[in-house]
């Protein structure tokens, strides 16, 4: 893809090429690209943008590629969406991210049923909870099952979740900052 035909929020950050993920056939099969999602990211030069096209808008996965560096543009288009990851020096960058992590006073826990939604809704409505509550977030989540997807991404934004079942369809999570899980 050329830059030509990139957003020009894009193309003005200087990418010079795209690599293009189309993720709809991983998740109508079931799966989770949430991993190729990073392992292509990780991979982009400076000047590389990642295109990526899925069905829903990935408003979760901005906080995560912020964390890589890298800002969102969205567009919709025939009936998906077109997110294209770019460098941007005003991202917040991993280093930066756990610094900031660390250096935040913690909260006291929020409470949050997640029980009744159907996947991938949990996963969202947990990972937007974290971005609005901000630094220093702890969770208490009610959830219908051990969320195991979860765990990777609560990591790579530097939180830790520890499960408890409680009975048949009722786990507590407690997420948190991952430094109160080191210090326990």
């Amino acid at each position: 893809m050329s830059a030509a035909a990139f957003p020009i929020p894009v193309s003005a950050a200087g990418a010079r090429s795209a690599a293009v993920l189309d993720v709809r056939p991983v998740l109508a099969s079931g799966g989770d690209p949430f991993s190729l999602i990073l392992k292509t990211a990780r991979q982009l030069a400076d000047d590389e943008a990642l295109h990526l096209v899925v069905g829903f808008e990935p408003a979760p996965l901005y906080a995560v590629m912020k964390t890589l560096g890298r800002s969102a543009h969205t567009e919709q288009a025939d009936g998906a969406y077109h997110v294209w990851f770019y460098r941007d020096p005003r991202a917040v960058s991993d280093g930066a991210h756990a610094a900031s992590e660390d250096a935040a006073p913690l909260q006291e826990p929020v409470e949050l049923d997640v029980r009744n939604l159907e996947p991938p809704q949990p996963m969202i409505v947990i990972l937007e909870k974290l971005v609005e509550l901000g630094p220093g977030a702890q969770l208490l989540v009610r959830h219908h099952r051990e969320p195991v997807l979860l765990y990777e991404k609560l990591e790579l934004r530097g939180y830790r979740a520890r499960t408890t079942k409680r009975g048949e369809g009722d786990y507590l999570v407690h997420i948190a900052p991952a430094r109160v899980f080191q210090e326990a």
